[in-house]
Parts: C-alpha cells; sequence; structure tokens
C-alpha cells in the first residue's frame, strides 16, 4: 500500500470539499440524472438513452483528460447465459413471464470502459474502478434544493458515475499542483444492468486484461466501507383460480403473502454468521398485477374493489370490512410497527401519512368498495424502515374474507380497482425478493419459498372448502439471484480505504457486511479482492423521493481519490 503525502492528503480534502468541486458534482450529476437509463421492453430505445448518457460521460472524460484515457464500448457477450450469475431481463418478459435471448435484448446496447494512464504510462491497469448504468422505475427527473439533488438514480447509482468523473478532475489539478500522479493507471468500467442481477459485470467480468484486479466497487453505501454483502433472490409466483368459477386470484394472494412474510421471519431467526447480522434478512413484495415497479423496490400504493356477493352481503359490506381492515391493520402493526407514528428523516413528515381509505363505490356496482392502501416506498434492503403497500393489503384483505367466510351467508370478491377487462380475475402475478445471508444457500431458500407459497393456497382452499389443485400456484426464480459473499477485511480494496479514512481522520468502522447486494459478488467469485463504499443512503434509493446530498458525495470523493491513489500511486 502506498503511503500518502501530507501535502497530497491536504490538497485532495481542500479540493473535494471546496464550493466548486459542489458545483460540478451538482451539474454533472443533474446531467446524469436527466437521462432516463431505466430498461424496459424496447430494446433499441434502451440502447438509444443508454449510449447518449455514455456520449456524455465520453465527452467528460476526454476533456478532462485532454484525450489521454482511452475509452471503449464493448457489447454484452451473449455467452453469459451460460454463467450462474445470469439474470433474466424482467423488464423485457412478455405476459408469461418469457424474455428474449440475450443477443437480441442486448442489441446496441455496452458497457463503457475507460482506461486511466498512470505517471509510468503503462496501458495495464492497476485497479477496477467500478459503477452502474442503470435505475429502477419509474424514472423521474432531477431536482436541486440546496445541497441535495433528487432524481431517479441520484444516489443509486449516478453519484457514483460523478464521483469518478470528478476523482478524475481532482487527480488532474493534483498532478498540475504538486507534480505528482499514481504511477499507474486503473480503468473505470460502468456496468449496465445492475439492478436486475448483473449481466453487464458478468460480461465484464470475463474480460481477460482485468483478472484479479483489485476493485473498488461504487455503491450508496452512506460512505461505509463493505467487503461481504447479503445475497438476494427474487421470485414469481404465479397465483391462479384454477377450476374453480366463484374463486378470483386476488382472494387467494393474501394468504401466499403472508406465508412468505412469516417464512422470511423463519429465516431470519436462524440467521448466524460473521460478518452479518439477522437485519440483513430481508423479506419484500415488490409487484402485484399492475402495482409496483420492482422486485426490489418497496410498493407504497395498491387499490382495490370489493363485491359481495349477493344482495344480502352487500348489505352488510361497508360495515364489516371497515371494522376487519381497523382489527387486521393492528395485527399488521404488530409485526411491522405503524409507520404513521415514525419520522420520514428525508422529509421531517410521518413515513405514512395514511394507511388506506374505504369508500363506496356505486359506479361498478351497488354496495361495491373501494380500498386504497398506502404504504412507504425504497428500496428493498430497507423495507423494514419502509412499509410494503402490498403486505399490508394482505393482512387487510385476509381480514376481510375471514369474516366473510365465518360470520356471512355470502363471500366477497376482490379485483383490483379501475380494472375492466378481467385480465386479472382468473390469474395475478406476485413477485418479490429474499435477502439472506451464508448462513443458507440459495437452492435450499428457493425451495421453502415456493412451499411457503404452496402453503399459502392451501390456506385459502381450507378456508373457502376447496379442493387444492397444483396448477393454482407456480413458483418460480429466473430473475435476480445474487450469491452472498464475504470478502477478507484485510483484502488490498478494504486497506486502501481504511488507509483513506486514516489520512483524512476519519474513524474506521468495524467491518460488517452491508444489507444489500450488488455485483461486487460476481467479480468476488471471479477472483477480484473487492470492497464497496459510495454516497447516499440506502433507505433513499429505489424511493419516490431518491436522492443524494452532494456534502456527502464531496466526502466520498475525497475518500476515493486517495483510495485509487493507494492502490495505483
Amino acid at each position: 500500500m502506498v503511503p500518502f503525502d501530507a501535502q497530497h492528503i491536504d490538497f485532495i480534502r481542500s479540493a473535494a470539499g471546496s464550493d466548486r468541486y459542489a458545483e460540478y458534482l451538482k451539474r454533472i450529476l443533474t446531467e446524469l440524472v436527466d437521462i432516463n437509463t431505466a430498461p424496459g421492453p424496447d430494446p433499441a430505445a434502451n440502447a438509444a438513452r443508454e449510449q447518449a448518457m455514455l456520449d456524455l460521460i465520453e465527452r467528460e472524460i476526454r476533456e478532462i483528460t485532454d484525450g489521454q484515457a482511452a475509452c471503449e464500448r464493448p457489447p454484452v457477450d451473449p455467452a453469459i447465459a451460460a454463467e450462474a450469475a445470469y439474470s433474466f431481463p424482467g423488464y423485457a418478459a412478455d405476459a408469461c413471464g418469457h424474455v428474449l435471448p440475450p443477443e437480441t435484448i442486448y442489441a446496441g446496447r455496452t458497457n463503457f470502459l475507460a482506461f486511466v494512464p498512470g505517471g509510468d504510462g503503462s496501458t495495464d491497469p492497476a485497479a477496477i474502478l467500478h459503477a452502474h448504468t442503470d435505475v429502477v422505475s419509474p424514472w423521474f427527473p432531477s431536482r436541486v434544493e440546496g445541497g441535495r439533488v433528487y432524481g431517479r438514480g441520484a444516489a443509486d447509482d449516478k453519484a457514483q458515475i460523478a464521483i469518478l468523473l470528478a476523482q478524475l478532475r481532482l487527480l488532474r489539478e493534483l498532478a498540475e499542483h504538486t507534480g505528482r500522479q499514481p504511477r499507474r493507471g486503473f480503468v473505470i468500467q460502468l456496468a449496465l444492468d445492475e439492478e436486475i442481477g448483473g449481466n453487464g459485470s458478468v460480461s465484464l467480468a470475463r474480460d481477460p486484461r482485468f483478472a484479479g484486479l483489485p476493485v473498488l466497487m461504487l455503491d450508496a453505501t452512506d460512505l461505509v466501507p463493505y467487503c461481504a454483502h447479503r445475497g438476494a433472490v427474487y421470485y414469481r409466483c404465479r397465483i391462479s383460480a384454477s377450476s374453480h368459477p366463484r374463486t378470483t386470484a386476488l382472494e387467494i394472494f393474501p394468504y401466499v403473502v403472508m406465508e412468505l412474510e412469516a417464512e422470511g421471519r423463519r429465516i431470519e431467526a436462524e440467521t448466524n454468521c460473521p460478518l452479518f447480522t439477522q437485519a440483513h434478512v430481508q423479506i419484500n413484495q415488490g409487484i402485484l398485477g399492475p402495482f409496483g415497479t420492482h422486485s426490489g423496490s418497496v410498493c407504497d400504493h395498491v387499490a382495490f374493489q370489493i363485491t359481495a356477493g349477493s344482495p344480502a352481503g352487500a348489505h352488510r359490506l361497508q360495515g364489516l370490512v371497515e371494522e376487519k381492515v381497523h382489527e387486521a391493520l393492528e395485527d399488521y402493526f404488530c409485526l411491522y410497527r405503524d409507520k404513521n407514528r415514525e419520522t420520514d428523516p428525508a422529509t421531517g413528515r410521518p413515513k405514512v401519512l395514511r394507511h388506506f381509505e374505504l369508500q363506496s363505490s356505486p359506479e361498478t356496482g351497488p354496495g361495491d368498495l373501494r380500498l386504497d392502501v398506502w404504504g412507504k416506498g425504497g428500496h428493498m434492503a430497507a423495507v423494514k424502515e419502509c412499509d410494503n403497500a402490498i403486505t399490508k393489503a394482505a393482512y387487510l384483505l385476509a381480514g376481510t374474507l375471514q369474516a366473510f367466510s365465518t360470520r356471512c351467508e355470502t363471500c366477497v370478491h376482490i379485483r383490483f380497482a379501475n380494472s375492466h377487462d378481467g385480465r386479472h380475475r382468473r390469474q395475478v402475478v406476485l413477485e418479490g425478493g429474499l435477502g439472506f445471508t451464508p448462513s443458507h444457500q440459495m437452492p435450499a431458500l428457493q425451495q421453502r419459498l415456493a412451499m411457503a407459497a404452496r402453503r399459502g393456497v392451501m390456506k385459502y382452499c381450507r378456508l373457502r372448502n376447496l379442493p387444492f389443485e397444483e396448477s393454482m400456484i407456480r413458483t418460480t426464480f429466473e430473475r435476480l439471484h445474487n450469491d452472498a459473499y464475504a470478502d477478507s477485511p484485510e483484502s488490498a480494496p478494504m486497506q486502501a480505504f481504511k488507509a483513506a479514512f486514516d489520512a483524512l481522520g476519519e474513524p474506521w468502522p468495524e467491518p460488517m457486511a452491508w444489507q444489500t447486494s450488488c455485483d461486487a459478488r460476481i467479480y468476488h467469485h471471479h477472483g477480484h479482492p473487492v470492497a464497496i463504499i459510495g454516497a447516499g443512503k440506502l433507505e433513499a434509493c429505489h424511493s419516490d423521493a431518491e436522492y443524494v446530498d452532494i456534502p456527502d458525495v464531496q466526502k466520498c470523493l475525497a475518500i476515493t481519490t486517495l483510495a485509487t491513489w493507494a492502490l495505483t500511486g
């Protein structure tokens, strides 16, 4: 590890914390955020938006380095489909969950490389600096309020790209003022599709030019360095009414969700692994039919239409539903807390302003009710600090169904609000994810999740006195499937971060695993020592108010610049 000169430390600390770097970071970050890189079903449209952002990045790099950095845009290797880490891009799936082959999905789309030379003139990099270019849906543009930048990707992960660009400026200025620059060069790698499982990094990690290099991976860790992260597996439950004509799929979903949540709590209680705690285990319901955007995002709103199966039931519907919803909400609070009583640190207001609204809906039928359920969105890894509307709705609807099954002569039927085409009447898809630690192996967890979903359907069938049919539930795991990983706290990237913390007088935190997952495990499994750091709070990522604070970005700039110097100087 290369020791730092006090003059270099002072220059980097002062410049990174200056107003001019604050303004530069704001400018380049808002430009990056304002290019929508949330992938959708049209490969050509994805390619056009991604290449527009890479054009901006390449222009900036060439200007900063006076053309000395060599830039490449390597295509995604279709051979990644044979890799265990390959994830089917769910954004390109049809209604049945089928996806196109990678050569079609990734046509015209590329990763990005920038080879930054060192003082020795060598073209062989000594380290990899990594970030990702994609963001989750829905995209929304930037907004600046004082020292805070809002927008999709502001923290995850475009603040980190802005840091890499600012680092090039800072290293250039350091060379101009002191005559010193890192002896060896490094390569900036920007990968696509991190959010769906890391396919861009799977392709980059296959490149023999970078075999074994230490990796500084930039992601929104709130300035905490990590050498391990939890795993994650996404599931897709197709819930079907099958041959039962008087049942809708939405009447079954609450029991599937509640069994999945209960299995998640059992897995959490079983967790015991060095660097990890039970907080690294999360289960999240991300998408239900038309509601929700991503398996790894907490859903903040769902809406249903509730209809009684007979005039007598309709007469009693509103009073009984309201009574049972309030009772079920108290049960929900016992497990997930009342987030109306907790303050959102980003807004200063309650995390959830109201939990539900129940109102009559005579335009759809006599006695019909509309139930809206609200929560607080955010990143799956922060689900316990958020409030999942899908999970909450499961409790509220299960209470309603139970009441009508045991206390009335009729039953109720549930469908999505504003849904008139009957598309979800017979089948509905629930998508979510489970975060886990090395205490559990992924195949065993997949089996447990599938069995939990099956138990949920069987519970519904018992409630309604219906025969269970295997076709009522099908759980698959073709989407993101990230292994947990743990590297040594003594690895070169972690020691580079520690040297930077020491140089800046920052307290070094006790090493532990990150509560989410990223592409670090891909490089680790390909033989790279890798550690993660970045600006931005995890609970803000994937939320409808995603943001990053520029002073934190500046602080991360100083840390990563010194860490890069430690690995290449």
